[in-house]
């Protein structure tokens, strides 16, 4: 018997990190792309040209920090750097991305919509335009000084201490807004509308636009909308019921991608960073989302 024919070639830069391995190979930009970002790094230090090399070494310090799990010291000892070293480049880098995040993570303005939309056709034959898809994820933290239980997630195998991180994304896999910051435990309809950004977003859609989730957003708002639950569904239910998990899919799939390209977002033994607070921990998540927007959104 013949063997199947393989698809394509196993792609090494989609493979997630381990401790073991040399993060050195894993820093998932090509050095055309670390150049760009540390030069634009390097502007927004105001270092000069002399500072571009070390602006580029900085940013290399926080992919390797992203890549390989979060510690210090072996992001220190690959880059020949002190473990206080790694430290501050780690943190004026992941500053840097947060600042400029609002440039790269924003809402569709309504000349995109036509373009983003997707049909749906709810079972009373009604037709919807889907443009954003939403849903969570945890990431796993330190637990921050004298926080107690407070960020203690006791889930079913995520019983961590972490911060609850929405997604919202377009059919691109693009990510729009994000919203975190919120502990673990905190359900994604509430942490949703700790967004007034999204909540007002929502609020003025055009008629017949809406915003897609799973039932945890349920009753959050009339323009999102969500699979059917329950027993004794008709055909006509469960038909919207596959067609709306078919259109999900892109959401499940970006959240997937930036777990599989950092390890930081992956829940293993690595912690994101929050010892004395959650604001770093916070800038990290976004800084993520802003480099999977601009050099690693392939699905």
């Amino acid at each position: 018997m013949l063997n199947a024919q393989v698809r394509r070639q196993p792609n090494k830069i989609r493979k997630p990190c381990s401790t073991e391995e040399s993060t050195k190979s894993y820093l998932r930009l090509n050095e055309g792309q670390i150049e760009e970002l540390g030069s634009e790094f390097n502007a927004w230090r105001g270092a000069g040209p002399r500072g571009i090399v070390k602006s580029e070494q900085m940013v290399m310090t926080l992919l390797d920090y992203l890549a390989g799990g979060g510690y210090y010291r072996q992001v220190g000892r690959s880059a020949g750097l002190s473990t206080s070293a790694a430290f501050r480049h780690t943190h004026l880098v992941a500053d840097f991305l947060f600042d400029i995040a609002r440039h790269h993570i924003q809402l569709p303005q309504h000349d995109e919509m036509q373009r983003l939309s997707s049909e749906l056709r709810y079972p009373d034959g009604e037709v919807k335009n889907v443009i954003l898809y939403i849903d969570g994820y945890i990431a796993r933290i330190q637990r921050p000084d004298h926080a107690g239980n407070a960020y203690f997630c006791g889930r079913h195998g995520k019983s961590c201490d972490s911060l609850n991180t929405q997604y919202v994304t377009d059919q691109f896999g693009k990510v729009r807004h994000i919203i975190t910051g919120l502990p673990g435990s905190t359900h994604d309809k509430t942490a949703t509308e700790w967004s007034r950004t999204f909540m007002d977003f929502l609020d003025n859609l055009p008629d017949g636009y809406i915003t897609i989730g799973d039932p945890a957003y349920r009753n959050l708002h009339r323009n999102v909308g969500h699979r059917f639950v329950g027993h004794g569904l008709t055909d006509e239910q469960q038909q919207f019921n596959d067609d709306i998990t078919r259109l999900r899919q892109v959401i499940e799939r970006t959240i997937g991608a930036t777990q599989l390209k950092w390890r930081m977002a992956q829940m293993k033994e690595n912690r994101l960073a929050a010892k004395g607070g959650i604001i770093f921990a916070s800038k990290l998540i976004v800084s993520m989302a802003v480099l999977h927007n601009r050099y690693t959104n392939y699905l």
